[in-house]
């Protein structure tokens, strides 16, 4: 296994949204519902667990060539950051180390970096960092292994333990039931969780349009988690139209048209308008024996096979999460 693919699964979520569709720090904060510093502690952890190694370098420079090669500096600070690595052997040896574990990921998106080889100037040497820093939202603790997640298994999406509601929230939606009820369901299933418990990633997709899809700029992001026992879905989307009619977005493990199944729906918005659902998967469905996951618009309370397809993604194991 590469070392991007064992990245904790929020650490490479980041990085997939940061390289594949060209979003900035202050994107993903909106769509995670984190603070932009928590997303960019993510990205470095990421970057510095895919690098070699320190080479010398202090934790600022490593998180100015890692803001580089994310693509996340403008014109004046990405030539200044070039000229910093052009000149100094550790920076251009941890940027092309970190860019040789990137290129699947990231493809052209990467800056191009000064060839390896002989350094054109000497800079003034870096500053040490001392030897017991303090603690910032930016630089994680030396570890002695791969780093992981400084959230372990906390949710990336919400931030807080998942509360366990009714997995048929969809048909609810779709046919008009009592979402007051629904509410009080989920409030009271949120009451008699323990505080205590601590949800497990399972699995972490990023879903992003297909070819031909309908809402070409919609995103989302879902998580498989296990909370006290049960397996719950966790998922945030924006960009999906919405509109007044009885429509619904339904959320849907598949290999194929005759081998897919509805484990939930978006029946909500939260305060910054994305839509949100947080449920039980259904105990019939083992999410290990499907491959993706879809995001379909269902015009019926009932589906039995998905609809328009509006996002899909790879169902990937959330490995070191």
């Amino acid at each position: 296994m590469s070392r991007l693919e064992a990245l904790p699964a929020d650490q490479k979520s980041v990085l997939q949204l940061l390289l594949r569709q060209g979003k900035g720090y202050d994107d993903l904060s909106g769509l995670l519902r984190l603070d932009a510093s928590e997303v960019r502690s993510r990205a470095y952890d990421a970057l510095d667990t895919l690098s070699p190694g320190a080479a010398g370098l202090p934790a600022q420079r490593r998180q100015e060539i890692s803001n580089w090669l994310l693509g996340q500096q403008d014109s004046d600070q990405a030539a200044t950051t070039r000229a910093f690595v052009d000149g100094s052997t550790a920076g251009r040896a941890w940027a092309h180390g970190v860019a040789r574990e990137l290129e699947p990921l990231a493809g052209d998106r990467l800056p191009e970096l000064p060839a390896e080889g002989a350094v054109t100037e000497t800079p003034e040497p870096e500053p040490e960092p001392d030897a017991t820093p303090a603690a910032t939202p930016f630089a994680p603790a030396p570890s002695a292994g791969p780093r992981v997640s400084r959230r372990g298994g906390a949710l990336l999406i919400g931030g807080v333990v998942v509360a366990i509601a009714v997995a048929a929230v969809l048909v609810i939606v779709l046919t008009g039931g009592d979402d007051k009820k629904g509410d009080d369901t989920a409030t009271n299933a949120a009451n008699t969780t323990s505080t205590q418990a601590q949800p497990q990633v399972r699995a972490q997709i990023n879903l992003t349009p297909p070819k031909g899809a309908p809402a070409k700029k919609a995103l989302a992001i879902v998580q498989i988690v296990d909370v006290s026992g049960q397996t719950a879905i966790n998922a945030v989307s924006q960009g999906l139209p919405t509109s007044n009619t009885k429509a619904a977005y339904g959320i849907w493990v598949y290999n194929s048209p005759s081998q897919a199944k509805l484990i939930g729906g978006f029946d909500k918005k939260d305060d910054k308008g994305h839509l949100v659902y947080q449920g039980a998967v259904p105990k019939d469905v083992d999410i290990a024996s499907y491959k993706e996951v879809l995001v379909t618009l269902e015009t019926s309370g009932n589906p039995t096979k998905p609809g328009t397809i509006y996002l899909r993604g790879a169902i990937q194991s959330a490995a070191g999460g």
